[in-house]
This record gives C-alpha cells, structure tokens and sequence, in this order.
C-alpha cells in the first residue's frame, strides 16, 4: 500500500510546482518566524530602555507638584504621553507616604507588561529668614532623601503588534509575488506539458502496437530532441513491425503447406498401413486356405494310404512294414496338428466363431501356456458386433501387445481388459508388472509398438502408453466400432 504523500505518481507539472512553490513557502515561513522572534527581543529591549526613560523622566517633572501638592500639570503630563505612546500602559505619582496622587491607566488590556519605579529625589533649597527687626539670619539648609515615587507600567504589546502589521504587509507582498510567480510557473508548465503530453500519448500509441504516431510542432530544445527521438523510433518501429508481419505471414503459408503436406503424408501412410495390412489378411486367408484345402487333404491321403499299407503288412506278417507304417500315420498327424496351428494363426477362425472376446480369450491362454512365469488374466465384457477389419486388428494387436510382455517385460502379472466405451468404441487395455519402458519416441520407434500405433491410426483409433522403469507398462488401445 502507497502512502498517500508519494511524489513518485505526480504529473511533472506538479513536480515543477512543489520545486518553485516549496522554496518560497519554507523562504516565507522561515523568514517571518525569524522576524517575529526579533520583533519579540526587540520590543522587549526597548520597552526596558523607553521604561527607564518615562519613568526618569516623570519623576524629575513631578518634584514641583509633590512639594507644592499642584499635580494637575502632572496629570496633564502623563495623559498626554499616554495618548502619544500606546506602550504606556499606566502610571501613577506616590508621594512620601506611598500615597498616590497621580495615577491614570490606559483603557486598553494588554498580556504583558512590565514595571518600572523612580524616586522623586530633593534638592537642597536655600531659605532667607528675617528677624523681626529686618536683620538677617543664618540661611537653613534642608534636605530629603525621597520626596516620592514614579511607578510607571509600560507594554511590549503595541510594538509588537506594529511588527506583526509590517510582517503581515511583506507577507502580503511575498504572497501577491508568490501568486505571480505561480501564475508564470502555471504558464510554463502548461507549455512544457503540451510536448509532454504528445510524447506520453505517442509512446502509448507505441505500446499498443500503433506506430503511426503524430505530434503537434512547435517544442523547441530539448523537448524537440525528444519528439524527433521518439517518431525516430516510431518509424523504426514501424518498419520492423512490417517486417516481421511479412516473414511471418510468408512462414505461415510455408508452415500450413508443410502441414498440409505432412497431413496428406500422413493419409497416405495411413491408406498404405490399411491396404497394406488387408493385403497380409488376404494373403494369410489365401495362405491358411491354400494349407486347409490342400495341404491337409494330401496329409489325409498319405495318411489313408499308410492306414491301408499298415493293414496289408498286417496281414501279411510284415512287422517291419507295420511299424514304418504306424511312424508314417504318426507323423501325418504331427504335420496335421502343426498345420492346423498354422492356419489358426494366420486366419483366427475363432473369431468367426466366438467373435473378439472369444478369440482373445484364447489368445490369453495360449501365452499363459507360453510363459508359466506370468500370470495372464482376462477381463472381458460382451462385444457389439464389429467389422471384420477391426476385429482383426484388435486380434493383432492384442497378440503384439502379448508378445511384448513376454518377449521383454520380465512380468509377474499381466492383466487384459476388453470393453466398450460409450455406443461407438471398444477399448483394449494390456498392463503388467514388469520392467517397464521410457515412454518416448525413441523408445516407441520398436516394430511392436509402431506396428499397433499404426493399424491403431489406420482406423482412426487411439493408442497410448503409460510407462516407468521398474513400474511395469500400461497399453491403451481405442478403435472405433465401425470402419472409416
């Protein structure tokens, strides 16, 4: 939270207010205090020196009236000076008895004052004393210390008020000077801030991306400097924005091509995949077919035939020729069984039985026949009907992702999980517990995986793999329900 004093978010205007102003101000307020404290000193060294002089004075005037008790010259006297000195504030004539017998005070109230006395000195006064018969006598001296008393009370407060006028006159003068120099400043800063303002709204125009920028002449000195710097950089700005829209635009239509490229790359590898695994399928069916009708006829033949070769050496008493016979019917059925796997494998006929959840079925079982040292499960959920094409990519792809975990995992586990996800897609789940993989290109580049990610693409399915060292591997494989 900023204070609420913070020069950092003033306009320069303002700064340049504060600057001519605060000067002035503190000039003022310095001044005048220094003044008034002087003024103070001042009155107060007078008043002590006027003071003594009034209350002097007084008492010489007033020895007369005390002796001869005519005290209205007095009187007259001390009005008079109080009417042409404000700072007499009071003043009264004793007599030998502490008596007054001239005291007049001013009407006015003041807060301070101070007080001055005087004695009423005598003077030896010589006196001619006659006899009764004219002869004259000795003259008597006499003589008094104190005749009396001129207490005399006078206050500052006149005088200080007449400084405080004289203050407030210059303050008066300093303020109508303030107030003019205020007005020049308000001037110039108006002038200085119109550049100012073109050179702010220019350089938020440059901000926003707008560098069309246009600024009112007429700056002189610096601030011209700065307005040709800042429509400088404008323009340089400008330019270089061009620039790069232009490299940018001709990068994105050379982008988009090769994306384009690379998309009808991609369709095209796509189109190989599919045609190319429908051409292995028919070439299996064709192969499988060829083993199935022809291959095991002959092997039905030969096998008759050592049936019947047998039979007669039977009967004759050849045992040699019983027991070649007997090897060649064991044989033909060797090569049957093994010909009969072939043919399952290259055209799963379970599938035309059993559909998908049957024929991966026995796929889990085969391999758990194949490796006693994993633990194959199955978890399978009724199948829709599905085309022919993504059944047996499924089927593959189940047998690469099994041939996988046996070949390389190392598992303990291994579970199989076939099911639907919503109305339009089947997913297949192959996850164990072995030594897992770095999920990476470079560790899907392998046959196995490139080979289930592409017949994946081929159907516009999904494929994804979930692998750590040492966590096992995770395979998840979305195909959509119908063929693109």
């Amino acid at each position: 939270m900023r204070p609420w004093f913070d020069p950092s978010r003033w306009s320069i205007a303002s700064r340049l207010l504060l600057l001519a102003l605060l000067p002035t101000a503190l000039m003022l307020v310095a001044g005048n205090a220094s003044m008034y404290w002087l003024s103070l000193r001042d009155a107060t060294t007078e008043i002590r020196e006027r003071g003594r002089s009034v209350a002097a004075a007084l008492a010489e005037g007033s020895r007369y009236a005390v002796v001869s008790g005519n005290t209205e010259a007095v009187e007259r006297t001390v009005r008079d000076l109080m009417a042409a000195d404000p700072s007499l504030v009071a003043v009264q004539v004793l007599d030998r008895g502490r008596r007054a017998i001239v005291e007049v005070d001013s009407p006015t109230v003041y807060t301070r004052s101070v007080e001055f006395e005087v004695p009423i000195e005598s003077q030896p006064i010589d006196v001619d004393t006659f006899d009764a018969t004219g002869n004259a006598r000795a003259a008597s001296r006499r003589s008094d210390p104190s005749l009396g008393l001129v207490r005399v009370r006078m206050s500052s407060d006149p005088i200080v008020a007449a400084s405080v006028e004289r203050l407030t006159t210059g303050s008066a003068l300093v303020l109508l000077a303030t107030i003019a120099s205020l007005g020049i400043a308000l001037m110039l800063a108006g002038r200085l801030r119109e550049p100012l303002k073109d050179v702010m709204h220019a350089l938020r125009q440059l901000r926003h991306g707008k560098y069309d920028v246009r600024m009112r002449p007429g700056a002189t000195g610096e601030m011209a400097e700065l307005q040709s710097a800042v429509a400088e950089m404008a323009k340089g700005l400008r330019i270089t924005h061009e620039q790069l829209e232009a490299e940018v635009a001709a990068r994105t239509v050379e982008l988009s091509e090769a994306m384009q490229r690379v998309r009808l790359s991609d369709e095209e590898k796509g189109r190989l995949i599919a045609r190319g695994n429908d051409l292995v399928e028919e070439e299996r069916r064709r192969i499988s077919t060829e083993i199935h009708d022809d291959l095991n006829a002959v092997l039905v033949s030969v096998r008759m035939q050592a049936e019947a070769l047998a039979s007669a050496a039977a009967e004759q008493g050849h045992k040699e020729t019983l027991a070649a016979a007997a090897r060649i019917v064991e044989l033909v059925d060797t090569i049957y069984a093994r010909a009969r796997d072939i043919v399952r494998k290259l055209r799963p006929e379970i599938i035309d039985a059993l559909g998908l959840a049957g024929a991966a079925e026995e796929t889990v079982r085969s391999f758990g026949e194949l490796d006693r040292h994993c633990e194959f499960e199955l978890i399978a959920e009724p199948m829709p009907h599905l085309p022919e094409a993504v059944s047996i990519a499924a089927y593959r792809m189940l047998q690469e992702a099994l041939s996988n975990v046996v070949k390389h995992a190392g598992a303990r586990r291994c579970r199989v999980t076939l099911g639907t996800s919503g109305h339009d897609r089947i997913v297949l789940v192959v996850e164990d517990d072995g030594l897992g993989i770095r999920a990476g290109p470079e560790t899907q580049s392998g046959l196995g995986l490139l080979g289930i990610r592409e017949r994946a693409a081929a159907l516009h399915g999904d494929f994804e793999v979930e692998s750590a060292p040492g966590r096992g591997t995770r395979l998840t494989i979305t195909l959509p329900t119908a063929t693109p």
